[in-house]
């Protein structure tokens, strides 16, 4: 008999709740903090009891919350010089002992809409680009994770104003820190929150800041947990032919498991056979981008490309879940939209064409506009609100395919499929 059995019951009953109590007085040290630092919309301010997209992407069962612990340290009407002036790191920030930072600001309170002329407005911009890269820099350097929410909509933006926004969240992109495209999954596509995601000019309802919570990927915190750093653009020239002789239906396919609204896929081709190229399932049915000779379709979208071997065709294929508008790019130029409102619960790469050649396979869960379609065309990275990236220039040795993205979503590779590496010089 060992020590345990002879050990008395109520003594061991004793000795179990000493330790649960270890556990939960030492057990949490690798919980990390994650603190929501910004304005009024970062707060909350428009949602049923401040519950906005922070809160909503915490409780909506996306996040593991036994591993990241949720605090806000939002002051409405807060920018970038006011964080300085008030002391927020000190007074607000600092005390919630965070490992992660998501800094929400806005070019709106930032002043944007004061200036009469683009000059002024340009000051306003390089003013909020500075010193956001700086807070971002200065957080990164005592080993605080930033993550940056780039600039949303506002409804009384003009023309010009919302032009200067989605100026600087293509800045945003360049910066070496994960980032989350919000104006995607809520502007109206002229810089105004959508009607019926309202709660003031100033502020998204409670379905709207839902909505902007669909924007992040969910195992981000995840991802950088591992170690995986901001994917960029991939110049490498060698590709990936795909082989389909078994009619698979979803060739490289991605089984959406948190809610997924706007969302916008994207990839180049080349030397493809006539059938489906790509795709996703809604509502058990199945929407595809289809190559017929020189035309690519989807549903009563067409497009002309030019039909050669060395030529790669670049596909944007962008939902907004808000506007109820799915809009098709073919080589950075819009083809059309058609009225639709979706909720994906498979992607694919590949279809039922038996031979086609791929690159670049992005997923984002945002819908991109046309001047991000056109970066995208030109080679110019996008990582905010990035879900899946592989280039498709290596060697894929695996039953899913590597993802280059801050995420650990998974695409996986059917069976039936063959993939090979195209192999060609990086000049």
């Amino acid at each position: 008999m060992n020590i345990l059995e002879r050990t008395p019951t109520f003594l061991k009953n004793f000795l179990l709740s000493i330790l649960m109590l270890l556990v939960s007085l030492f057990g949490t040290s690798a919980q990390q903090n994650v603190t929501f630092f910004g304005s009024s919309v970062c707060k909350g301010a428009g949602a049923d009891s401040l519950h906005g997209y922070a809160w909503q992407l915490f409780h909506g069962g996306a996040i593991d919350t036994s591993k990241y612990k949720y605090f806000n340290a939002s002051t409405g009407g807060d920018n970038t010089l006011k964080i300085q002036k008030e002391s927020r790191l000190e007074k607000m920030l600092f005390p919630t002992k965070p490992d992660y930072v998501v800094i929400g600001l806005s070019l709106g309170n930032e002043g944007i809409r004061s200036p009469q002329d683009n000059n002024g407005r340009e000051q306003i911009l390089e003013q909020f680009r500075s010193r956001l890269l700086a807070l971002a820099d200065s957080f990164h350097r005592i080993n605080i994770e930033p993550i940056i929410v780039n600039c949303y909509a506002h409804s009384y933006f003009t023309r010009d104003q919302y032009n200067f926004t989605k100026k600087m969240n293509r800045i945003i992109n360049t910066w070496n820190y994960p980032s989350v495209n919000v104006l995607g999954a809520i502007d109206d596509f002229t810089g105004k929150w959508v009607e019926g995601y309202v709660g003031d000019p100033w502020h998204p309802n409670t379905k709207g800041h839902l909505e902007m919570s669909y924007a992040f990927v969910p195992s981000l915190f995840e991802a950088i947990n591992k170690g995986k750093n901001p994917p960029t653009y991939d110049w490498n020239k060698s590709y990936t032919q795909l082989k389909n002789h078994n009619n698979v239906d979803y060739p490289l396919f991605f089984n959406v498991d948190n809610t997924i609204h706007s969302f916008t896929l994207s990839f180049r081709f080349k030397n493809s056979n006539n059938g489906s190229i790509a795709g996703f399932i809604s509502e058990n049915t199945n929407h595809k981008i289809e190559v017929d000779e020189h035309t690519i379709t989807y549903k009563s979208l067409s497009g002309i490309f030019p039909k050669h071997l060395n030529d790669w065709t670049h596909i944007v294929l962008s939902h907004s879940y808000t506007n109820q508008l799915t809009i098709l790019y073919i080589n950075g130029k819009p083809i059309g939209k058609i009225k639709e409102q979706l909720v994906p619960v498979k992607i694919y790469f590949g279809g039922s064409a038996s031979v086609i050649d791929l690159k670049d396979l992005t997923l984002h869960r945002s819908c991109l506009n046309e001047a991000e379609a056109l970066d995208l065309f030109n080679k110019k990275f996008i990582q905010s609100s990035l879900e899946f990236y592989n280039s498709m220039t290596s060697p894929i040795n695996n039953i899913v395919l590597d993802n280059k993205a801050q995420s650990l979503t998974q695409f996986s590779i059917d069976q039936g499929v063959t993939l090979e590496n195209k192999i060609l010089p990086l000049y």
